[in-house]
């Protein structure tokens, strides 16, 4: 009797595998039978959901996608537009060791942008998928004149960040991190106003 295979689990376990291969190994080695041997089986393991590495490209992408969605969902019950806010970006920022592993992955494709037309569509994706998820959360909280250069200036404060992080991650513990947001985001104005303290 043939084995049923969840399809939704196997391309998550693709996606995941494959950022695992490209940050221990790099993005040259996100082929077919790299991916395979990653994985653990034969290439029809892969090929069965993807026929080359463009199609892989553009599912990692949204199979990533697709988990932020139901991951912030999850994070976000009850939260207001702030907290919502703060989920976001700490959810962005490589707080552990296995969120920096995959940014790394990120960082070493970013290498290919330029020559690979499927890794730039990839990062078009991502970027903008993190834009819209932010809007989605500043945009209730700051003037609309505001928002795209608020937006502007979070993504390029994740991304610092994460380039940080990955470079120097002994220098960029989370504490070290979410500091840095604490900072950016009072800047910004959009933390909770303090409470005078009273008393004697």
């Amino acid at each position: 009797m043939p084995r049923t295979v969840d399809r939704a689990a196997r391309r998550r376990e693709i996606a995941y595998a494959a950022l695992r291969l490209m940050s221990t190994r790099g993005p040259a080695a996100l082929t077919l039978r790299g991916l395979a041997e990653e994985l653990g089986g034969s290439i029809t393991l892969v090929t069965h959901f993807y026929r080359n590495r463009a199609e892989l490209l553009e599912g990692i992408a949204d199979q990533l996608i697709a988990d932020y969605d139901a991951q912030l969902a999850d994070l976000e019950k009850g939260a207001d537009d702030l907290a919502r806010l703060r989920v976001l970006l700490e959810w962005m920022l490589p707080l552990t060791q296995e969120a920096r592993n995959e940014e790394r992955a990120r960082v070493l494709l970013n290498a290919e942008r330029h020559s690979d037309l499927h890794v730039q569509s990839f990062f078009e994706a991502m970027d903008r998928k993190m834009r819209g998820l932010l809007r989605d959360r500043v945009a209730p909280l700051v003037d609309p004149s505001e928002v795209d250069i608020t937006v502007d200036s979070l993504r390029v404060m994740v991304n610092g960040v994460v380039l940080s992080a990955v470079e120097h991650p002994r220098k960029w513990p989370a504490k070290r991190q979410r500091a840095l947001l604490d900072h950016i985001l009072g800047c910004l104005g959009l933390t909770k106003p303090q409470t005078a303290a009273t008393g004697p």
